[in-house]
């Protein structure tokens, strides 16, 4: 505390031996150099201010992006609990050929049926996919889109992965058609006793 008492005292004895036009000048240019300062401190803190605020936009879109995915996020985990609770529904004892086997009983006539494939293969861990591959034969639209529909409406989760018509050169209106009908199914499912 000494040591500034005694630069205290040594600048105004400095200042006190100055012309009184030398102490303007000092005066103007201590001013001048404020002034510079606080231009320079006022620039500084603007452009952080301006960083500041782009900063804060940028987190309030990734706020409302975040939130827009949680949205999402929880949607595509309800349906995918639908899907589940579809699959359960099936249960071990559902058979699939059965199934499409009765579906097309009621509507098509038995020789319309050509072949019918089963197949089985896994689609993910805890997952497979059963797949029946139909080839119908000399069938007309009306039965088509009625098998379709059947197959459709139904309460679980059967997908018409291909259908393939060809049309008959002799009869116009009756076609050849492939449709390979699938369902996922668990393997916890199927491993059950």
């Amino acid at each position: 505390m000494n040591a500034l008492g005694d630069l205290l005292r040594r600048l105004v004895a400095l200042l006190e031996r100055l012309s009184p036009r030398e102490r303007v000048l000092l005066g103007a240019g201590a001013a001048a150099g404020l002034v510079v300062a606080v231009w320079a401190l006022g620039g500084v803190l603007a452009e952080r201010r301006a960083t500041l605020r782009a900063q804060i936009a940028a987190s309030e879109r990734e706020v409302v992006e975040l939130a827009r995915l949680r949205d999402r996020y929880l949607q595509l985990r309800a349906e995918r609990d639908v899907v589940r609770r579809k699959l359960e529904r099936g249960g071990a004892d559902f058979s699939l050929f059965s199934h499409l086997e009765g579906v097309t009983r009621d509507t098509l006539s038995r020789d319309r049926v050509a072949a019918m494939n089963p197949s089985t293969r896994t689609v993910a861990e805890g997952l497979q996919e059963e797949d029946v591959e139909m080839r119908l034969s000399g069938v007309s639209l009306r039965e088509l889109v009625g098998l379709l529909y059947d197959v459709e409406k139904s309460d679980l989760p059967l997908l018409v992965s291909r259908l393939q018509m060809k049309k008959r050169f002799d009869q116009p209106f009756v076609y050849d058609a492939v449709l390979v009908v699938g369902r996922l199914r668990s393997t916890a499912a199927t491993a059950a006793p």
